[in-house]
């Protein structure tokens, strides 16, 4: 089957985690004991803590996840997503499910009993963001729960290495979509995600790498976190096609013809750092989707990026078509 016979272009997994979202100043993440810019899962003291301050402050909700963002993204450029991951039995779990087919995303979910994943997302005063998680069921993914017909009709799995953190069924799940998706000959796009869980995790990640890839994609932390500095082309090793996201100064894609690099959109009134990477990323794959060239795909996920830190939240509801003519 070829790629433009799939029926999506992207089928992502992801933890299945719900933003709550709230404005704090950088005080109450150092008394919650949460390190700016990075996620961590709860204990059960910052947990209530982190609770009852958001409850008395205003909050917005929306579905999360790093790959679920990409493909809420990509779904809002036109491409055709697909969403695999595991909610609770409670209304958090419902709303999840209902928010991405209002998005026009096909969601193949196991509900269980049990409570939904949680991610309150701490925006601080300069837009950074920072991630306190309660989990609940969400990693409760089973490998027997993969539909093989699913994999091999995308022409993209992502996921990120979320999806490996800790020792939970949804990394054994999540390797064995990419096993169907190597046999079915369905791209593999992987998400560092997190320099801490780069570090935490790097022996599932090295694991994946025992055969390369086709896309690796990273922020300028998780890059040197992973290849021990700058020296961004190691990483070659692990995928055909690395792509690196360096914030304020722009992105680049490397491969084995060499480095193709396109410089930011300015921005100057950032509310929101979250979801810049995951929407830029919807942004590449719209671009490799339509057969354009690497420095297109970078200006489109640049653009993209650019927008979606001028608001608060991950997702932007605005349906774009053909963003390659008005960039």
């Amino acid at each position: 089957m070829n790629c433009s016979e799939k029926k999506y272009q992207i089928t992502a997994i992801s933890d299945a985690l719900t933003d709550i979202i709230a404005q704090v100043n950088d005080d109450l993440l150092e008394k919650l004991g949460l390190p700016k810019g990075n996620s961590i899962a709860l204990n059960e003291e910052n947990l209530k803590k982190l609770s009852e301050i958001v409850n008395s402050c205003k909050t917005r909700i929306s579905p999360g996840g790093s790959p679920t963002n990409t493909i809420y993204g990509a779904s809002n450029l036109g491409m055709r997503c697909a969403f695999i991951g595991c909610v609770g039995s409670d209304d958090f779990g419902y709303d999840y499910i209902n928010n991405l087919r209002e998005n026009d995303i096909d969601t193949y979910v196991s509900i269980k009993q049990g409570n939904s994943g949680l991610c309150y997302t701490l925006i601080s005063p300069d837009g950074q963001r920072t991630f306190g998680l309660d989990f609940g069921v969400a990693k409760q993914l089973y490998p027997y729960e993969i539909l093989h017909s699913l994999v091999k009709d995308s022409e993209f799995l992502h996921f990120s290495a979320y999806e490996f953190r800790g020792d939970n069924p949804i990394n054994i799940a999540t390797r064995h979509a990419a096993e169907i998706a190597r046999r079915s000959g369905t791209k593999i796009s992987f998400d560092l995600a997190d320099s801490l869980v780069v570090g935490s995790s790097r022996e599932k990640i090295e694991e994946l790498f025992a055969e390369p890839i086709d896309i690796l994609f990273a922020n300028e932390d998780e890059a040197k976190a992973m290849c021990g500095g700058e020296n961004y082309k190691m990483m070659l090793d692990y995928a055909k096609l690395v792509v690196v996201k360096l914030g304020s100064k722009g992105s680049l894609a490397i491969n084995s013809e060499g480095t193709t690099r396109v410089s930011s959109y300015k921005v100057e009134d950032v509310k929101d750092t979250n979801g810049a990477g995951d929407n830029f990323q919807a942004g590449f794959f719209y671009g490799l989707h339509k057969g354009l060239d690497l420095e297109t795909c970078l200006k489109i996920g640049n653009f993209l990026a650019a927008n979606i830190i001028r608001r608060i939240g991950a997702q932007s509801q605005v349906k774009i078509s053909g963003i390659e003519f008005i960039i």
